[in-house]
């Protein structure tokens, strides 16, 4: 029996675990703490489970602390991606197509993502390394 593969699905994946690697490089050289949240961490504990279960994001969020942010904006500049912060969302953009809707964005640790929401983003804690990310 043929196995098909959804290349364009595969090629999509290895574009965000790219972008996440290169996070991971730049806040890892410079010492700054962050952990992976909403869809991608979804993708990755889903695939560990069920790996034909996992479901696409778009982007990628992270929770950083918001006393990081001048050196997450100079750290992530030697990876080839800027700080942007557009329509009250904090982000990295890669500097050559800076999308937002493939943008790594910026979850503040301990504050509300949007007033309306009922809780705030918890504190950056301890983790748990998958595909080399926290």
């Amino acid at each position: 029996m043929p196995v098909f593969i959804n290349s364009f699905f595969e090629k999509r994946v290895e574009q965000l675990f790219e972008l996440a690697d290169r996070v991971n490089q730049a806040f890892s050289a410079a010492g700054i703490e962050y952990r992976v949240v909403g869809g991608l961490a979804a993708y990755i504990y889903v695939e560990e489970a069920e790996p034909d279960a996992g479901r696409l994001t778009k982007d990628i969020d992270i929770t950083v602390r918001r006393e990081d942010l001048a050196r997450i904006a100079q750290a992530v500049e030697s990876v080839g991606l800027a700080y942007r912060h557009v329509a009250g969302i904090d982000m990295l953009v890669q500097k050559g197509e800076p999308s937002a809707r493939r943008a790594v964005h910026l979850v503040f640790a301990g504050e509300k993502v949007r007033p309306d929401y009922p809780e705030a983003a918890p504190e950056i804690g301890s983790y748990r390394t998958i595909h080399g990310l926290r």
